[in-house]
């Protein structure tokens, strides 16, 4: 089927809503499995993981069977990560609704310094399942990371967030979506969105490393003709 044809185009747009469908009815179901508490964890990971493989282009893989072998696999940590994280924000959503301070000046203080400690937290989160499915590293690493890269990031994380309160307008506008592929599709968008960030990170830390690599080759050179000993570098 030509896919520049406007039938084509329905054909895709239509197994691109079944695929949010499906995806989002497994995340449902396995975080049912695990009563929520012990499922979202894995579920979000698995779904994560899905639309990692769709974002790189990769083809050809059982999205049901994918689903299952990295919700086993990532049970622990995957429940680990959430917890930690699930942890926090319920610390800082609990002292920006109760705490406060007598003295009206010092109680707004404190609010302010919540409010951005808790969006902060809002943008390592962005980042922090994407960063979980792509790249091998400790927990430590994964928040410092997805801290480091939602400040060191901003034009990219402004983007995220837009896109974020584009979804959420969306979701709220129309709720029975939230049911049919809320989860899916938020995490579609970041996960395409944050691909695209760690792309970029890496042919930047790949530029870097060639750039010193020169420098050093070339202080080996002046260094072998201070020596009267030309030694070419390997």
């Amino acid at each position: 089927m030509n896919s520049d044809s406007w039938i084509g185009k329905f054909y895709q747009f239509g197994e691109a809503v079944l695929f949010l469908l499906y995806v989002n009815f497994l995340w449902i179901i396995f975080s049912c499995i695990g009563l929520i508490f012990f499922g979202l964890g894995p579920s979000t990971v698995a779904m994560f993981t899905v639309f990692r493989k769709w974002v790189m282009g990769e083809q050809g893989y059982h999205i049901g069977k994918l689903f299952w072998q990295t919700y086993r696999k990532e049970f622990l940590r995957a429940n680990g990560i959430t917890w930690v994280t699930g942890l926090f924000g319920l610390m800082l959503l609990t002292n920006l609704q109760y705490f406060s301070l007598p003295d009206p000046i010092w109680n707004l203080i404190v609010k302010g310094v919540f409010l951005f400690f808790a969006f902060l937290f809002f943008i390592m989160v962005v980042y922090l399942f994407p960063l979980y499915v792509h790249y091998q590293n400790s927990f430590q690493q994964y928040f410092k990371n997805a801290f480091l890269i939602a400040i060191y990031q901003p034009l990219r994380t402004i983007y995220a967030l837009a896109a974020l309160f584009t979804l959420y307008y969306l979701l709220a506008t129309f709720p029975i979506f939230i049911f049919l592929f809320g989860g899916s599709l938020t995490s579609m968008v970041v996960m395409y969105i944050t691909y695209v960030t760690f792309v970029k990170i890496e042919h930047k830390q790949k530029r870097i490393e060639e750039q010193l690599e020169a420098e050093m080759k070339t202080k080996k050179r002046e260094w072998s003709y201070e020596k009267n000993e030309y030694l070419p570098s390997k």
